[in-house]
């Protein structure tokens, strides 16, 4: 008798959860990254989704401003200003020097993949992060890395130790940041005295957009224009893109160029 009444309180049980089970609409259902369970359609507005947490890492860096990104940044060393953006010694100086002595810790200013670890001409040895939205940061004159090549790292992380490799004359970061390919004055976005960003930055919507903005208030001594360069006899794109601190897909982009273009002399090439 005590088993019988077992068995139906079980099918009874059973089939109340089959019913209810029943009008679950599995279409109505959606799988979201971060979640155990699928939640109803109906649901999704009551729900906190929008959370960076739940955003695909691309997803975020599409409905991401530029001006946002770099609201963002962290100061990549501490120190004085030694030698700031714009023309020096009848070139384009293309960053911001900061003092520091060898083996001080260089840091991720922003979340990002490195791109480039090596020496490079004039900058010596050279850290480039890629952090999204055509923005970059260089880090020069290192005396030795601490990351890899192709390495993700995180807004302060430990990246290089400052040096004097390169085209340099004391100990110091060469720090720069780039907007599809183009450097800016990097003082646009940080008050290094102060270290901290710009209070107009994150209203921004790009370098260029910021430029417009500070200039005329005085935040940023030198305009970063296009810098030209007339070729001279014996001159290749190697040549001149190691004289101007580019490089030649860049000058090729440009100057709607191809690596194996011939040269005019007296021909005029945009730098940046």
């Amino acid at each position: 008798m005590q088993k019988t009444i077992l068995l139906t309180c079980f099918s009874l049980v059973f089939l109340l959860f089959s019913a209810k089970a029943q009008y679950i609409n599995t279409d109505s259902l959606i799988v979201i990254e971060g979640l155990e369970m699928g939640c109803l359609i109906s649901e999704l507005d009551s729900m906190e989704i929008y959370s960076p947490e739940l955003f695909p890492d691309n997803s975020t860096q599409e409905l991401m401003t530029s001006g946002y990104l770099l609201s963002m940044f962290s100061m990549p060393g501490s120190g004085q200003v030694i030698s700031r953006f714009g023309p020096r010694s009848g070139r384009m100086h293309t960053g911001t020097d900061i003092k520091m002595n060898k083996g001080d810790t260089i840091y991720a200013a922003f979340d990002g993949i490195v791109t480039r670890r090596q020496y490079y001409h004039g900058y010596g040895n050279m850290v480039v992060l890629d952090h999204g939205n055509n923005i970059e940061t260089y880090y020069a004159h290192l005396s030795g890395y601490i990351v890899k090549d192709g390495a993700s790292v995180e807004m302060g992380e430990a990246i290089g130790l400052a040096g004097a490799t390169g085209r340099a004359t004391t100990s110091h970061l060469h720090f720069e940041i780039r907007e599809n390919g183009k450097p800016y004055d990097s003082e646009l976005v940080f008050d290094f005295e102060n270290g901290k960003i710009r209070g107009k930055v994150a209203e921004m919507e790009n370098l260029a957009e910021l430029q417009q903005e500070l200039k005329p208030k005085g935040y940023s001594i030198n305009q970063p224009v296009s810098q030209k360069y007339i070729v001279r006899s014996g001159d290749s794109l190697y040549k001149i893109s190691k004289r101007t601190k580019t490089t030649i897909k860049s000058l090729c982009m440009l100057n709607s160029l191809k690596e194996t273009s011939v040269l005019q002399i007296g021909q005029v090439l945009h730098v940046f």
